[in-house]
């Protein structure tokens, strides 16, 4: 295969950078081969391994400007993420701690996510995610630095402290447990985009105890499971992304959003000129309705 470079590219009007990785269109569409699995037949990983870093074959970035792993959840190529146990979820937590505090010490962004849903741009269907160590903070997280920032500087403290207890057993509560909480709340983007704050200020899952990392398990299971259940479950399996926010800054506060692509059965919520071109989203519903709904959907699987 051709080497590539994955340089970053500077936008000088939005003052932010885009990865420009051109080799990328074409990756393994219309093959049947998982190299997940490919893992396991090879020998690469031993034969009881539940979770491991796949080194990610079609890079966006490359040291020095960044590096790209793909998590695998579980050598079992047709489990779902919401077939997992907590257990098995839990696994995986640790592994993004120890993969964090690795990438941490050579870069100042590390960005864990999951893209989950063909129509989304899934390619692979073997349980996994992704984790990117980036040179440069991004827009989003440079952004939410900066009110950290200024609100600090003002005296004001912790700013999602402050949300997490503003928010906390009113009406866009969706769940909690004895270390985290759920939230839809009133700024949301998409109809059932859901954030979910650790109730102890904590910058980042390097810092995080195992305790923290079970629950934080058992949290993104029942917000999922919660999300295919709506609607009498016409809306499964529901796209989803999932991004951890993180920094190294203890000022920060690590949380982690689910953005649900779904707006109602069969029909998705697309990111339209307004919000594309100029940023501005429009959320076409309640978020105190559709915390409601969530809430009762997650409250329905707990009771089965």
């Amino acid at each position: 295969m051709q080497d590539y470079t994955t340089p970053l590219v500077w936008n000088p009007i939005l003052r932010q950078y885009l990865v420009n990785a051109a080799h990328r269109m074409n990756r393994r569409e219309g093959t049947n081969e998982c190299p997940f699995c490919a893992d396991i037949t090879s020998g690469r990983v031993s034969p009881d391994t539940q979770v491991w870093l796949h080194p990610n074959d079609f890079p966006p970035l490359k040291p020095p400007v960044g590096e790209a792993h793909v998590v695998i959840y579980n050598r079992d190529h047709n489990r779902t993420f919401t077939r997992l146990t907590v257990d098995e979820v839990f696994e995986v937590t640790k592994l993004w701690r120890e993969l964090y505090r690795d990438l941490s010490s050579r870069y100042p962004t590390v960005m864990i996510f999951e893209n989950s849903g063909a129509s989304i741009g899934q390619t692979q269907n073997h349980p996994h995610g992704q984790a990117y160590g980036v040179s440069v903070i991004p827009s989003i997280l440079e952004r939410e630095l900066e009110t950290v920032v200024l609100d600090y500087e003002a005296g004001s403290g912790c700013p999602f402290c402050r949300v997490r207890e503003e928010l906390s057993d009113g009406e866009q509560q969706v769940t909690e447990n004895t270390t985290w909480q759920a939230f839809l709340p009133p700024y949301v983007r998409y109809p059932y985009e859901t954030h979910l704050y650790p109730r102890r200020h904590v910058a980042n899952i390097g810092l995080m105890q195992d305790d923290e990392l079970r629950d934080l398990a058992e949290m993104m299971l029942q917000v999922i499971r919660g999300y295919n259940a709506l609607s009498d479950g016409e809306m499964e399996p529901m796209p989803y992304l999932l991004g951890l926010h993180q920094l190294a800054d203890e000022r920060f506060h690590f949380h982690v959003e689910i953005l649900a692509i779904g707006r109602a059965p069969g029909k998705l919520k697309y990111a339209a000129s307004s919000e594309s071109v100029w940023g501005l989203w429009a959320n076409d519903s309640a978020p105190v309705q559709k915390a409601q709904e969530l809430r009762e959907s997650i409250e329905k699987i707990k009771g089965k």
